[in-house]
């Protein structure tokens, strides 16, 4: 009776339970962002776990050592450096949630089973997952944008181009680094633009308007931009995931 009635009113209902959620429905728009908190949280502890990681490799671990004072580096490269780890593993957090449903239904042997409420609710989190991914991907790229423009980086250019005309050397032209370093930036670049064009494709009003083959489609063409790790110019013993999207230090 009262479905009816709200359809004709062009409301459409939803079954919220007995009476006594009254109460909860007429909080509903008092609440702060209750469905961001999980994944704005996750998103802050893998910051942190990752900032500490960089800093002691790249500024504690030298000042010890080598008592060399790179503190400096602690605003913009190591944060740097530290979001694209966050954004790869916030990206392998929305697609994680997908198998284990599927194995679980592959097990089960029917896809009617309800999942469990810890994997129901990062699967309705996945979206939010999705977004925090692509807000570490455009921060970074603003501040790979931002590290031509440090004092740092000017006078570590000086120093390489007075170290170089001390040695006598006239031409310090390397091929290999100079395509591995024009692909890895063209790479990259494309990457963030197909992962801009996922984060439209979450948005309800354009979901809605595209198939489920569509989205797969987009899906798939969004693996490309892993080939940036494939040819990135960073070359280290021990390849660190930290400088997975990273530029060269300047």
């Amino acid at each position: 009776m009262m479905k009816s009635i709200c359809h004709r009113m062009g409301f459409i209902p939803v079954d919220m339970g007995l009476l006594s959620s009254s109460l909860e429905i007429e909080n509903l728009p008092l609440y702060l962002f209750p469905s961001w908190r999980l994944p704005v949280l996750c998103m802050l502890l893998l910051f942190v776990f990752f900032y500490l990681y960089n800093f002691v490799r790249d500024v504690l671990h030298p000042f010890i050592t080598k008592h060399k004072g790179a503190f400096y580096k602690m605003p913009i490269e190591v944060v740097n450096v530290t979001l694209p780890s966050v954004a790869l593993v916030m990206l392998a957090l929305v697609y994680l949630p997908g198998l284990l449903a599927a194995v679980l239904q592959l097990c089960s042997g029917t896809k009617y089973n309800r999942f469990p409420n810890w994997l129901d609710r990062w699967l309705t989190s996945r979206k939010q997952l999705g977004l925090c991914s692509f807000l570490c991907a455009v921060l970074h790229a603003v501040y790979s944008l931002c590290l031509p423009l440090r004092k740092s980086a000017r006078f570590t250019l000086i120093n390489m181009a007075y170290k170089q005309v001390e040695m006598g050397k006239e031409d310090s032209w390397v091929d290999e680094d100079v395509w591995r370093m024009e692909l890895y930036l063209s790479v990259g670049i494309m990457a963030l633009g197909l992962l801009s064009l996922l984060a439209v494709t979450s948005l309800p009003s354009v979901a809605g308007t595209i198939n489920w083959r569509e989205f797969s489609f987009i899906q798939v063409c969004f693996m490309f931009s892993f080939t940036s790790k494939v040819i990135s110019p960073q070359r280290h013993t021990i390849p660190s995931v930290s400088k997975t999207l990273n530029v060269p230090h300047m």
